[in-house]
């Protein structure tokens, strides 16, 4: 039919011929599929790719905070040498074009981390239970307690304003927090609180692949959630009880509700939850709280949460006092220190913390020395490096899913 219609006139046919041969010149170009030789087996590019500013180029490809020193490909084996660690993973191969050049990587100095982390040869030393004062807050939250030989930073975009990242978080991609390859989402759990319309995170950790349950105060139903079959979004926020909340910089009540509540209403019991993300604009504290004292929290991999001491400096508007009167600094920090104590008597231990530095918002004691009061932390569960604990947890009626040598195997989807 639409052949008969263009040939009723010239012009009709002119486009029918030049339609014609434009396909033919690109059947023609293209390039012919092939398996590649023993030696041109590629795991993250088809071709040689440089690192650019500290990172692989990439519209998926995280951030790898952590690089490996030395990389050779073996066959079908990829060496990797870590620090003091050396190991080995299965690398299955591609089809590409003949011609391509094969597996080769550039390294170049990472750029410098806005944290410090623990030296993978150091031992951490517990603090004692009373702060003495403020800055000693500051000091334990940038005193790293354990080493995570696999940083990677998922989301985040560059904010104008500031020049500087925001809505990242990082993640540790250890093997016993198996997050590495999980291959189907359902044996990946991540809870997403706050997500303030940026599903940067989400997005990239939606492609591991891994469930992704969103929640947040504003009903604003994100992209993700409707695109992809593993992202769910709920208009409910986080709390330490089942409740209504009036929240008046938004002006509007909001479903609030508790972890454990949340995982039984939406039928996730017995799943592990990999990764806890929260970004709850200092809500978190009471959160914590109960999530530190609810036997859950050991099917807990990973916390990426931001932490806020706003109220020793603002109040509920920028015309209000400060909550927290300067003599009250001191108490203020430590309930929120008997937190973390909480936490880390759970078995977790903070991997990293660092400062989002914001000029109306930080606080200078005594001393005159200035503090940032908001911050991004990693917490990751120690116990889960512990079968005895992993076998305690599937007789609670978890699903544990074997480690096996897929343990570090990447995939590809998130790496190409």
């Amino acid at each position: 039919m639409v052949v008969k219609r263009l040939r009723r006139s010239a012009p009709g046919i002119c486009l029918f011929l030049m339609s014609t041969l434009l396909l033919m010149i690109v059947v023609e170009q293209s390039p012919r599929r092939s398996l590649p030789s023993p030696s041109e087996y590629v795991i993250f590019w088809s071709h040689a790719k440089p690192l650019e500013d500290g990172r692989y180029p990439g519209e998926y490809v995280p951030f790898v905070v952590v690089p490996v020193e030395e990389e050779r490909l073996l066959d079908t084996r990829l060496e990797e040498s870590v620090a003091l660690t050396r190991r080995e993973s299965r690398v299955v191969p591609r089809l590409h074009a003949p011609g391509t050049t094969s597996l080769h990587y550039t390294h170049s100095p990472p750029p410098p981390l806005p944290f410090t982390m623990l030296d993978p040869r150091g031992v951490w030393t517990p603090w004692r239970p009373q702060l003495s004062a403020v800055g000693d807050y500051f000091k334990y939250l940038k005193t790293p307690q354990v080493y995570c030989r696999k940083l990677i930073r998922m989301g985040g975009h560059v904010t104008c304003k500031r020049n500087q990242m925001d809505g990242h978080k990082y993640l540790c991609f250890d093997a016993p927090l198996r997050l590495v390859a999980p291959r189907n989402s359902q044996r990946c759990l991540v809870l997403s609180y706050g997500v303030q319309m940026d599903t940067s995170f989400d997005e990239a950790v939606v492609n591991l692949p891994c469930d992704v349950h969103m929640f947040d105060v504003l009903d604003f139903s994100p992209e993700l959630a409707r695109e992809e079959e593993h992202a769910y979004f709920h208009n409910e926020g986080l709390a330490n009880s089942d409740r209504v909340n009036y929240f008046d910089n938004i002006k509007l009540r909001v479903k609030m509700d508790t972890l454990r509540n949340h995982v039984k209403k939406l039928g996730l019991q017995g799943r592990l939850i990999h990764v806890l993300k929260m970004d709850i604009e200092n809500s978190e504290w009471e959160s914590l709280t109960d999530i530190a004292e609810d036997p859950l929290f050991d099917a807990v991999g990973q916390v990426a949460v931001e932490v806020h001491a706003i109220q020793l400096v603002g109040g509920r508007t920028a015309h209000h006092p400060a909550d927290v009167p300067r003599e009250k600094w001191l108490e203020a920090l430590q309930s929120r220190y008997d937190v973390f104590r909480m936490i880390e008597a759970r078995g977790f231990r903070r991997v990293l913390y660092w400062d989002n530095v914001q000029d109306d918002i930080h606080l200078v004691d005594d001393l005159g020395v200035r503090y940032e009061t908001a911050g991004e932390l990693l917490y990751v569960n120690t116990n889960w490096s512990n079968a005895t604990f992993m076998h305690e947890l599937e007789r609670r009626g978890f699903n544990i899913s074997r480690p096996t040598s897929l343990s570090w195997q990447y995939d590809a989807r998130i790496l190409s």
